[in-house]
């Protein structure tokens, strides 16, 4: 009886798709997570390094601004023109507007950053304020 019950028939998992396109955190559109470029960030002695995936996008199409601690990047995405738009059966690339807001650790020094696209990849490197950078202590003997 129980052996019956784990049995699923021939089409159960056919529309298990189309179950994940109508929640908007897994949809196609501007709200969703595949709204957003993926984000590394990782901190090291002397800055804070950030990589912001955005592959297919012109590097003018990219606007990065910092202020205090807060990054923002923010942008648009164009999808290449189609011949036939009915040939398109699934699209999983995002297409329109995005932002992204960062917050950074207090001790950034915001007129030492430098931003660099290559590859689809935005590397965005912030350094560390002087005083907030360790220092290795001299011992007298």
């Amino acid at each position: 009886m129980i052996s019956n019950m784990l049995r699923f028939g021939p089409n159960f998992f056919d529309g298990l798709d189309d179950v994940f396109t109508e929640i908007p955190v897994f949809s196609q559109g501007g709200t969703g997570l595949r709204a957003y470029p993926q984000v590394n960030m990782g901190v090291t002695d002397k800055s804070v390094e950030v990589y912001l995936f955005a592959p297919g996008m012109d590097s003018s199409a990219l606007d990065v601004s910092l202020e205090k601690n807060l990054l923002s990047v923010s942008g648009e995405r164009k999808l290449p023109a189609s011949d036939d738009e009915n040939a398109i059966n699934r699209r999983e690339r995002f297409a329109g507007r995005f932002k992204r807001v960062i917050t950074l650790p207090e001790d950034v020094d915001p007129n030492k950053t430098e931003a660099v696209y290559r590859d689809g990849v935005l590397h965005i490197s912030v350094a560390k304020k002087e005083e907030a950078q360790p220092r290795k202590i001299k011992i007298e003997v």
